[in-house]
Parts: structure tokens; sequence; C-alpha cells
């Protein structure tokens, strides 16, 4: 046959490839077979991150996960029939995969299994998505080894192509060293060249590379796979096989236990997993929460739902509640009794929902057969990691892709008697007293949204601030929330930070004595408090999993990780999602579309990526504050004032006026871009229920919303909304924006 890697064509058939293969390989080429579709043959070695489905066949037809196939081979040609029957859609679909005309060295192996390959494919590929099918030949005849081969089929509207459909990667048998391709040598020395890797591309020119760019990140050549794991090109081989990566991925039909493990039980993780187990594939779900210097731990569900997002929006809407109340009495409503709030009543009926929920979670994993295992992850080689569980035994368990989505937890000062006597969110949502007088230290969005609930509760609050409150927010809103606040009892320390505390009463609550120091002289303050929270930023918890041993990156100040577009890590097997992302959104609908779409690309064939510009998101203060977009501090430093307007104006809630509250406290801001047909590119709002304003205009952003659409659009009255269809006066005007009526 000659060099095991030439390249032959059949006699009589120069359009289409013939069987380049020997006792390890064989792929047949791209062959066009419908309008729409492209069907391709080869040995397998493409990333499955592109399989929906794989059907296999030891013999004659059939093929399993919900295909059927059939078909036989005649001399000299491969056909196939494949059906899927999609739960999701009526009916079924069934469409010819492919024929491939050959010089008939087929003819030594069986046709079944190939047809019930082909079958898989072309089922996948008639149901709109990409698939693959593979056929196994395990007892060959006399003189030949065992042989595999793929179908992998994809659907789509006409050039560009996916890149299955043009770069051909394949693996040499073991031994056989392969030429260069074009002006790509592969590496030439030790153990590597028994390993080696080659790509050939057909000349597709731009289109290719675009395709390429979406799926990998990577618009040059060579982009390698190897084993279905995308490498990237010769410097990270060449690292892969430094680190020993290389020589993992290349060795036969790795027996992992799962086929995904997801380290963190958190929103972007579960999403990831269920959505992986659906798509066919076997899991597990590692989660371990280490208890807080005060002893608070958790169940399934990750910091949104044990002691984040929910509790405290529950908390915040007690104290909402409160307010109700004393509005009430202007509406008509009379009560003698004197009317109070009970910490431990409203604790006991928010932990026992989110008890609830960590159940839903554990029944939703055991539903869809996700395992799930109560243990501390660490990598301690290639592929394989070990799970601790609270007794101290451990187990390991290997897997072909891991993502990373353990979060993050509360940072502490590093000062004498923060971890002793302070407590974080994490111990505030349980306390199991009620807090009493309270110095909260920071001036993030967690900090805000507590001490604005503790206040809201009837209790004395301090915010002790070292520099700008809520750092990375627009601040002309973050200054008019903490002129807010102020108005309604919180009291704030500016440029004041921490330098010891001492415990002066023991308590449920104690008392607590924290000195402080300015950050701009030398001046120095005390104060008692019951209780102080921290709540001064959060600290990825990426440390302690093994990562170096592995040769994962992360940023050594933060913890974060770094990825690309498609959420994959330095490690190509490597995923992750959620906060310990470096430079993303840290919310928790972001980490679950992110990981509903990793498992998806990994696992469905699908190229969609997690979009992160325009992403929604509010603080839950008394007066809560919604945006999408740009700040205007960060639109002026991309877009240079000048080419901006800014549309602003004041608001009194039709509910609030008849209680005499806060006239003209509520604003709403836009900020537009003029060389952009004033394209909305920041919306910002600041009154009650601000997360039900912004949602449906950052749908509207996302489509592309202009002034002139917002001026187009009929209003709601009366409503707190309406009031962006109405903007009218600019900031560069200098005009009076109060508001008068309603």
């Amino acid at each position: 046959m000659g060099h095991p890697w030439e390249t032959k064509r059949s006699p009589g058939s120069p359009t289409v490839g013939t069987p380049l293969w020997d006792n390890n390989t064989m792929q047949l080429s791209t062959r066009p077979f419908a309008k729409s579709r492209r069907v391709r043959w080869a040995s397998g070695h493409w990333p499955r991150s592109h399989a929906l489905g794989v059907g296999r066949s030891q013999g004659r037809g059939g093929a399993n996960g919900g295909i059927r196939g059939r078909g036989g081979m005649d001399p000299g040609r491969i056909q196939g029939r494949g059906e899927l029957r999609n739960p999701s859609r009526r009916g079924s679909l069934s469409v010819v995969a492919c024929q491939a005309e050959s010089d008939g060295e087929l003819n030594r192996g069986p046709g079944t299994a190939i047809s019930a390959a082909a079958a898989a494919a072309a089922a996948l590929a008639g149901a709109d998505v990409a698939g693959a099918g593979e056929g196994r030949h395990s007892q060959p005849p006399a003189g030949q080894c065992p042989w595999r081969v793929r179908a992998v089929a994809t659907r789509t509207p006409g050039p560009p192509l996916r890149p299955w459909d043009q770069p051909l990667v394949l693996r040499g048998p073991r031994g056989a060293a392969a030429p260069p391709a074009g002006p790509h040598r592969g590496p030439s020395s030790g153990h590597l060249q028994q390993e080696l890797l080659s790509a050939q591309h057909a000349d597709n020119g731009a289109s290719v590379q675009e395709v390429l760019s979406e799926l990998t990140n990577q618009r040059t050549v060579p982009n390698i796979f190897v084993n279905k794991v995308h490498m990237g090109g010769c410097d990270r081989t060449f690292q892969a096989h430094q680190s020993g990566l290389l020589q993992k991925l290349l060795q036969d039909d790795p027996a992992y236990d799962y086929d995904l493990i997801v380290i963190g039980g958190g929103s972007g993780g579960l999403a990831c997993a269920q959505e992986a187990a659906i798509l066919g594939r076997k899991v597990l779900v590692l989660d371990f929460v280490v208890p807080s210097p005060q002893g608070t731990s958790w169940g399934l569900g990750g910091t949104c739902v044990n002691v984040g997002c929910i509790p405290k929006k529950l908390m915040h809407q007690a104290a909402l509640l409160g307010q109700a109340l004393t509005d009430s009495r202007k509406f008509g409503w009379e009560y003698s009794q004197q009317v109070k709030h009970n910490w431990g009543t409203m604790t006991e009926a928010v932990q026992n929902h989110i008890g609830s929920l960590n159940w839903g979670y554990r029944l939703s994993l055991r539903e869809k057969a996700v395992a799930y295992i109560n243990s501390y992850g660490e990598f301690v080689e290639h592929h394989k990691i070990k799970a601790t569980n609270g007794k101290g035994q451990e187990t390991c368990y290997t897997a072909a892709k891991f993502v990373i989505a353990t979060g993050e937890r509360p940072r502490y000062l590093g000062i004498q008697g923060d971890k002793e006597y302070c407590i974080t969110s994490d111990d505030l949502f349980s306390l199991p007293y009620c807090p009493g007088t309270t110095l909260v230290v920071g001036a993030s969005y967690v900090a805000l949204e507590c001490a604005g609930f503790l206040a809201g509760l009837g209790l004395d609050v301090t915010v002790m601030v070292r520099s700008v409150l809520l750092r990375g927010f627009d601040q002309e809103m973050a200054e008019r929330v903490g002129s807010y606040m102020e108005q309604h009892g919180v009291r704030f320390l500016r440029k004041f930070v921490p330098v010891e505390v001492q415990q002066l009463e023991k308590g449920s609550p104690g008392k607590l004595k924290v000195m402080a120091k300015s950050t701009e002289g030398p001046e120095t303050i005390e104060g008692v408090y019951n209780t102080v929270l921290l709540a001064i930023g959060r600290d990825s918890c990426t440390k302690k999993m093994g990562l170096e041993k592995i040769g994962v990156k992360i940023n050594e100040k933060s913890g974060k990780i770094p990825v690309n577009d498609v959420e994959q890590t330095n490690v190509p097997y490597v995923y992750a999602v959620g906060d310990v992302l470096e430079g993303k959104p840290e919310l928790t609908p972001i980490a679950v579309q992110a990981g509903k779409l990793l498992a998806r690309r990994l696992f469905g064939g699908r190229l969609e990526k997690c979009d992160y510009v325009n992403v929604p998101t509010v603080v839950f203060t008394p007066l809560e504050y919604g945006c999408c977009g740009y700040s205007e501090e960060r639109a002026i430093e991309v877009y240079q004032k000048e080419n901006l307007e800014v549309y602003h104006t004041l608001f009194w809630p039709l509910e609030w006026t008849v209680a005499c509250r806060d006239n003209n406290t509520c604003y709403a801001k836009i900020i537009c871009n003029k060389l952009d047909n004033d394209r909305v590119i920041g919306f910002h709002v600041l009154g009650p229920n601000a997360g039900e304003i912004i949602q449906g205009f950052a749908a509207a952003m996302k489509c592309g919303l202009t002034k002139q659409l917002l001026d187009d659009t009929i209003g709601i009255h009366p409503t707190c909304a309406e009031v962006f269809t109405t903007l009218q006066i600019t900031k560069a005007s200098g005009l009076d924006v109060t508001q008068k009526g309603c």
C-alpha cells in the first residue's frame, strides 16, 4: 500500500477520495449528497464536542441512543439509511446517509457496521444538528487488525463550511512517522514522534478561517485535534507534550470513569452537568462546602441559593414589607397592636425555603442520572481527580473532560480578630440571633444590600467605606443609592478601614470593639457594635484544587481562571464557568447560560457561545438600582464625551405620593451613542422594582435599541418604566429634571 499516510485516488473517480487506510486508520473524503448537507467519513479522530450522539454497531444494522440504522455494502460501494426518533419533535426523520465509491478494498471488512455509523450521522444531520455515528469491527478477517470508522454529518445552509468538512486530522499508526504537512513540520524528537499528528487542509480561504475561529478561537493552521480534544497549534502541542498531556491523550480508547466531571454544585456547574446528562453523557458532580470560620455550611446549589441571591432578596422583601406597613396607614389601614419584626421567624422561613431548593437540586440530578458526591475535588494528575469527603476518605475518579465551577467565598481583612469575631454573608442569612447594632465593612453591592435590609428591619447600621460606593458601577447612580440610604437611617463612615477587632462581651449577640484608621491621614476612631459584617470582596476557590499539577493557569492574585471565548482553559480538556472566570460578570444567570451552552458545545454539536455583553443586573438596596450596558464613566472612556448624549430625569412613583414619600428621589438615565443612530449603550434606573423594569429593556438593547425607538414606544400609565418613553432633557442642556406631577 505504500506509506500509510499516502493519499490515493480511485481509478476513474477523480472527484471522490479513496480510502486512506491501514490496519489502524481509514478515511473517506468529503462528498456532498444533498443540497443542504455535507457528509464526511473519517477515522473517528474528530472532536467529540461536535457529536450529539454516537450510533454503534457490532453486527447487523442497529445503533443506540435513539438512532436506528440499516444498510449494506456491495463491492465498491457503502450505503446506509438512518432514522432518529426525537421525543422533542413530532414523528421521526429518515435520510440516506451517504454513498462513497471505493476501489473495492473495503470488501475485506463487513459493511453493516459502517452502514450503522452512516445511519447515525445522517439521522442527526436530518435533525438540523451536527451528528456523528461510529461503527466498529472487533473481529476482522485474517491478516487485519481491528478497525473502526466514524461518519460525521452536518446540516449547513451552504458556504462557509464547518471545519470538519475540509480540514483532515488523522492519527498515524504507532511506529510510523508522518511526512510534513505543507510548511508545518511535526516534532521529530523523542517519544512524540511515535504519537505524531499531521493536519492537511484543503485551500478554502477566508471562509474556513472564519469558521475555525468561531469553533476553536484559532484562525491559523495547523489546527490540531487529538482524540477529539482540540489542542490548537504547534506551540500548545509542544507544551502538551512537555507536560505529559499529549501522551495521555494519544492513548488508545482511554477508559474514563465519566465523560464529564463538574467540580462545584452551584448554579453554573449544575446547569452544565444536567445539560450534559440530557445529551446522553455520564456525569459526576463533586460539591463540598468548606465551613466558614464561624462554622457555617450549606447544601447543594452554591452561593446564589444558599448565601446569596435567594436569601438576600427574601430579606430585602421583609424590609420592604415593613415600609409598606408604615405606608398603609395613609391608605386607610388601622391597627392597634404594636408591630415589630422577629428575626428568628424570618430566618427559619428563609432557611426552610432554601432547604426545599437544595432537595429540588438533588432530585433533579437523580432524575437525570447525574452522580452527585459531597466531596472536595483536587486534581492529582491529568484526567484524574481525588475526592475527599467530610470524614477524610479519599476516592479517585477519571474523566474525559472537567468543568471548574467552584465559585467564590468572602474575603477577610487579615487583621487581628477578623476571623474570630466577624461574620460574612456566608453566616448572616442563617444567623440564629438578631445581629443588633451592626457595622458593615465594605462598599460592594453585598455590603450595601445587607446594610439596607438590616436597617429596614429596624436595626442600627453603620457602613465603613474605604473609598467609593459600588466600584465598577455608574458612580452618579452609586452616590444616589448611598444618599437615599443615609436619608433612611444608615450611617456612613467614609475613608476609614478597620485595623483591629476585640471582643468585649460574649453573647448572642455579644459586644465587639472596632478600631479603625483613616485612609487619608493619622486619624483613628473606635466604635462598639454587636455584630461586624465583612463585605469587602470575594476570592475564587481555585488555589487548593491541584490545578498546578495539570498546568491550568490562574491569576495568582485573585485566583480567577483565564479562559477563551468558549470557556476553555489553557489545558484543552478543562473548562470553567461562573464566578471563577477572569474578566466576566459574576452573576447567576450568566453562569447558568454559560454552563448550558458549554455542555451543548461539548456534547451536542452546537456552536452558540455565551454573550457577556449587555447583561442586566440589579443592586437590591432599599431603593433598587438596575442597569444594563455602559456606565457613564466607561462610555466616555470608550466613545469620548462629545460623541455621547445622556438623557435623564427624576420621577415620583405614584404609589409613593399618597404616603408622601421621597419626591424626586427616583432617577432614570440612558446613554446614547450619537455616532450610531443614538443607539442606547447604557441604561440606568433607580427606583422600586428596578429589576422588573430593566429586564425588558435589556432585551431591547440586545436588538439594537435606539432613542428614536424609545420615543416611538407608547408607555403604560401610570408606571415607573414609562419615564423611559418620554425622556427629553439631556445633561448637556443643564435643564431642571425635577417632576411636579404624576
